[in-house]
């Protein structure tokens, strides 16, 4: 049974239960010392000693159905699921005074109702079983610290408002038909492309910046990214005018050349992506030359300063480097990366790892939390199938998760997902990597777990193709095929999913750490756009695949072509970019006015 509490499922309290709190003053202290945990980071169990077989009082059989033990005279007793039949736990419930109702599978550590025939809920047990989880309390080992006080269910809960469309009030207007009039020359840009999506513009080769223009179109219709630099959230006048110390708005527009061209002026990546969305969305279907947003991102990566090829994934990570160093000078209050309210570029791309560490001996887990603003993944070894056989098995369509794992299973080709599970799965650390444990005080083998703790807007993938080569001694590129689906479910492989596997259904917040729902909710992501790259380590070329207006199209420096979607599953992905399908808001105290 079960009811609905702020919008989340709640057992109902059990009867038997209840009696046996009102009855018992410590119910649960003698099991508290009974729990067991194979570490590492097994399920908990329920073992006066760790060698122990249970065996049913009634029967004697070890493994008949499952084992419950008593709670209030630790009988141990067989149930048995089937109708009509009495088992001989519910027998010993029925011929005990009350109180004897309730038992504990010595299996799971969860609680059971023999009377009600039906698992109850205990938050007080629950926390006493995570505790133990958590410090892997063995026999003959330090005692668990104490159960904490239960928190009300209400503090728990997160809250979200309903989204509701932006409409400008009396004032807001009056300022946009004060302050706004048409662009000028707007009347004359013809477009040559009357077919592909306003925004969709060619970016010309300024010698051998191919890397820059991939990554440039990506950023460019990543829809947050782009729905903040189009609201003019950062309005690259008053950005110059704030660092120049300008009282007139016009002499700052006019110092700058309407595109930030003053040398002396504070270099400002976000003001120079201002003008590169000004440009690209301005209607002109011309190739653009992004001269001088290169120009401010070599001031700011002074040793990428050179007209080689550069890594696309080393740009992307230095670009939004740039623009979060330029907005955090600009701030008085700190803000953690972590939290994606410091700058644009982090509240896009940024979300949280967790990194779980477990001694090997006693199983003590220390966790450890890292921002991220993407994720990169090494490509799963190629057992079965060639490169070759992968290429010609890409076209089949592959939609979803499931799809991908099937044919991956069928011709060995590497897949996102293999990628993400092979990411987030437990790894032993070597001998040679043992780490000081803080419950052994020595130094123990571990085992190392990643997850990821909150989900970005924004999720970027980069693939390892580049390593290097232990028998030619030298830096080559991994050419193999990797399958990924234009739609992604991230939540096996949320920290709430990779716990909940790990500790059990416990809804108890455990470690300190609050596991927030929305994620879960929010875990589906679509592709929108695909850099790759093509030819060799030394001498390669990058293409961007853009997916809009449910069409892909291909942006090859200044040339902009449709393509069809096969084309794209069938590339040799690099970075891939999946946004969110459907974006929470948070609540907020602020009041609009009508």
């Amino acid at each position: 049974m079960s009811s609905k509490i702020n919008g989340q499922i709640s057992p109902l309290p059990c009867p038997h239960l209840a009696e046996f709190h009102r009855t018992s003053a410590k119910p649960f202290l003698a099991l508290h010392n009974c729990l067991r945990i194979k570490p590492p980071g097994g399920r908990a169990s329920l073992r006066r000693n760790p060698d122990e077989v249970p065996r049913c009082c009634a029967c004697g059989l070890s493994a008949p159905s499952r084992l419950y033990a008593c709670v209030t005279c630790a009988a141990v007793s067989c149930h048995s699921s089937a109708a009509g039949v009495l088992s001989h736990a519910a027998a010993h419930a029925a011929s005990m005074p009350p109180g004897h109702q309730i038992a504990v599978d010595v299996d799971r550590a969860e609680l059971f109702c023999c009377a009600c025939r039906d698992q109850v809920y205990d938050r007080d047990f629950d926390a006493a079983v995570v505790i133990a989880q958590t410090a892997a309390s063995t026999l003959g080992g330090d005692p668990p610290p104490p159960i904490p006080s239960p928190q009300p269910e209400n503090l728990r809960k997160k809250r979200r408002v309903d989204y509701w469309p932006w409409a400008p009030d009396l004032r807001e207007r009056a300022l946009i038909g004060s302050f706004s009039g048409p662009i000028a020359g707007a009347e004359t840009v013809v477009d040559h492309s009357p077919g592909l999506p306003r925004g969709l513009r060619g970016l010309n080769n300024l010698g051998n910046t191919c890397f820059m223009n991939s990554v440039l179109q990506a950023l460019l219709h990543t829809p947050p990214l782009r729905n903040y630099f189009l609201s003019d959230r950062h309005n690259r006048f008053f950005c110059q005018k704030k660092n120049n110390g300008d009282v007139d708005v016009d002499a700052a527009v006019k110092r700058s050349g309407g595109n930030n061209g003053n040398k002396n002026a504070r270099i400002c990546l976000a003001c120079d992506m201002d003008a590169t969305f000004s440009a690209v969305f301005s209607g002109d279907r011309a190739p653009y030359s992004p001269a001088k947003f290169l120009y401010s991102w070599w001031q700011h990566a002074a040793n990428l300063a050179t007209y080689e090829q550069q890594d696309a994934h080393e740009f992307f990570i230095s670009m939004l480097d740039g623009i979060h160093e330029k907005v955090e000078k600009g701030r008085r209050k700190p803000h953690t990366e972590g939290n994606g309210d410091c700058c644009i570029a982090h509240k896009v791309f940024s979300g949280i790892l967790r990194s779980d560490v477990t001694c090997m001996a006693c199983g003590f887990t220390s966790t450890t939390y890292d921002p991220c603003i993407d994720i990169s993944l090494d490509l799963e070894p190629n057992q079965w199938g060639s490169t070759k056989m992968a290429t010609a098995t890409s076209n089949h369509s592959c939609n979803g998760e499931a799809d991908c794992m099937n044919s991956s299973q069928i011709c060995g080709t590497s897949t996102l997902m293999g990628c993400l599970k092979r990411f987030t799965r437990a790894e032993r650390l070597g001998s040679d990597q043992k780490i000081f444990c803080r419950q052994c005080q020595v130094r123990q083998e571990t085992l190392k777990q990643m997850s990821i703790r909150k989900l970005p807007l924004v999720s970027c993938f980069h693939i390892k193709r580049f390593e290097h080569s232990s028998t030619r001694k030298m830096p080559r590129k991994v050419d193999r095929y990797l399958q990924f689906p234009f739609s992604l479910d991230m939540s096996p492989y949320l920290s709430s999913t990779i716990l909940r596997n790990r500790f059990g259904n416990r809804i108890f917040p455990f470690d300190g750490d609050e596991l927030d729902a929305s994620d879960e909710l929010c875990s589906e992501f679509e592709l929108f756009a695909v850099v790759t790259h093509s030819g060799k380590l030394d001498a390669g070329h990058y293409v961007t695949y853009l997916r809009l207006s449910n069409r892909w199209y291909k942006c090859d420096n200044a040339w902009v072509t449709q393509v069809d979607e096969n084309i794209v599953r069938a590339a040799q992905c690099y970075m891939m970019f999946y946004v969110q399908k459907m974006l929470y808001y948070k609540a907020t105290d602020k009041h609009v006015a009508s």
